[in-house]
């Protein structure tokens, strides 16, 4: 009875069509799947008893409600990164209460508009000492040595700083990325060219792993797979020019430092800590994803718990099959992990726990590692990593599809 009354009072048109743009808008802007933004919005549409058709891009929605009335083509106008995820975590219960009609359209707009005007949860400070951990934890995992580990603090350091510079400057964030790799390579170079650092390009790599178009580049492959031709395709070649602009900054510091090009070999990951090392690493990575990302404390356990989930699925992909098989395996056990846990929890989204594992299983740093060979004129490497990565985001990409098909049913009714 309350939701027919809530369905009556406040279902008109007009309020469900504003409600639904803002909501795509910053679903848009939290980086989640066309796919899946296009299922929410016709799920509360229907709620509601209202027909709608609803056409969702990375940058522009199309909404129809009713039979007569049209929505203008509407520019989702996200500035450049993520939304915190606290942020994304109160949408969707949000979400979850529109979706059964619980809450009229005015009170979902006051809600949303409160949500978005939220601030980060532990500020400048916490982003930088975020980063800091979130950099450290990419370096064990990545390369796990004492001079890894010293690179990874400090350049992260330096990334988080222009990071907290960059806030509410959407200029300058456009152009982070270029200047951030700038930067950090120049001062980088500068220690190897000094004798103070022994290392390779490779060691760049946790400093800007957040610039890293990892999840950019699955999600559009993901929606290549999914049949959404023109945001996949769009995704892909946004991840990609991401990609270049990153390796243009690293080719500026190494053209002023003077470094030779060929003495920058792109090393194998080596572990001079200890196996425990990536285990560790997983973890610090978590803690630096809770303070950079604002992750809420009740999110946390399943983020951490996800993250390790994937990280093992790599790792026994890895070991008895192939690098491939490991990326696909990584991603399809957190793919049905996240799904579980939203339904059984319904209150940590699967978007919100499955977010940071992109990073573990590091697509976007393998891309770059391609690219970066590039650098070292060798040109034959650089294109048989280049297909590795493809072939990686591939994988994921298809672990994920899977994942979503498996865990389809999960989706029509709550487990109890």
């Amino acid at each position: 009875m309350e939701n027919k009354e809530l369905r009556g009072n406040d279902s008109s048109s007009e309020g469900l069509m504003e409600f639904l743009t803002e909501l795509g808008k910053a679903l848009t802007a939290s980086g989640i799947s066309v796919v899946d933004i296009t299922s929410i919005l016709e799920k509360i549409a229907d709620a509601y008893n209202t027909e709608a058709e609803i056409l969702v891009f990375p940058t522009m929605i199309l909404l129809k409600i009713g039979e007569h009335e049209s929505a203008p083509l509407n520019a989702a106008n996200q500035k450049p990164g993520l939304l915190p995820l606290n942020q994304v975590s109160e949408i969707y219960e949000l979400i979850y209460q529109a979706e059964a009609a619980e809450i009229t359209l005015n009170e979902a707009k006051k809600c949303l508009r409160k949500i978005l005007s939220e601030k980060h949860q532990f500020g400048p400070i916490g982003i930088l000492i975020g980063y800091i951990l979130f950099s450290m934890g990419i370096g064990l995992l990545l390369q796990p040595t004492v001079d890894q580990l010293i690179v990874s603090g400090v350049l992260g350091a330096i990334v988080g700083i222009l990071l907290i510079l960059s806030l509410n400057r959407l200029r300058f964030l456009l152009i982070l990325p270029v200047i951030a790799a700038f930067i950090v390579s120049s001062l980088f170079l500068w220690g190897v060219k000094g004798g103070l650092i022994t290392g390779s390009v490779a060691m760049l790599l946790p400093a800007l792993a957040y610039f890293l178009p990892g999840a950019t580049l699955t999600t559009g492959m993901f929606e290549l797979a999914y049949g959404e031709i023109i945001s996949g395709a769009s995704r892909v070649i946004y991840g990609t020019a991401i990609l270049f602009l990153i390796l243009f900054g690293v080719l500026v510091g190494i053209q002023i430092t003077g470094i030779p090009p060929q003495s920058l070999l792109v090393a194998n990951s080596v572990n001079g800590l200890g196996w425990w090392a990536p285990y560790l690493g997983v973890l610090i990575f978590a803690l630096g994803m809770y303070l950079f990302m604002s992750i809420r404390n009740k999110d946390m356990p399943w983020v951490i718990l996800i993250l390790y989930i994937a990280f093992f699925g790599q790792q026994i992909g890895n070991h008895f099959v192939g690098g491939f098989f490991g990326a696909f395996s990584g991603s399809l056990l957190m793919a049905i992990s996240g799904t579980i846990i939203e339904r059984r929890d319904h209150k940590t989204p699967s978007f919100v726990s499955i977010l940071p594992a992109f990073w573990i299983l590091v697509p976007g740093s393998l891309g770059f590692i391609s690219l970066a060979t590039f650098v070292t004129q060798n040109y034959f490497a650089a294109v048989t990593d280049a297909t590795l990565v493809a072939m990686t985001i591939v994988a994921i990409s298809l672990g994920l599809l899977l994942g979503a098909v498996i865990t389809e049913p999960l989706k029509e009714r709550e487990i109890i």
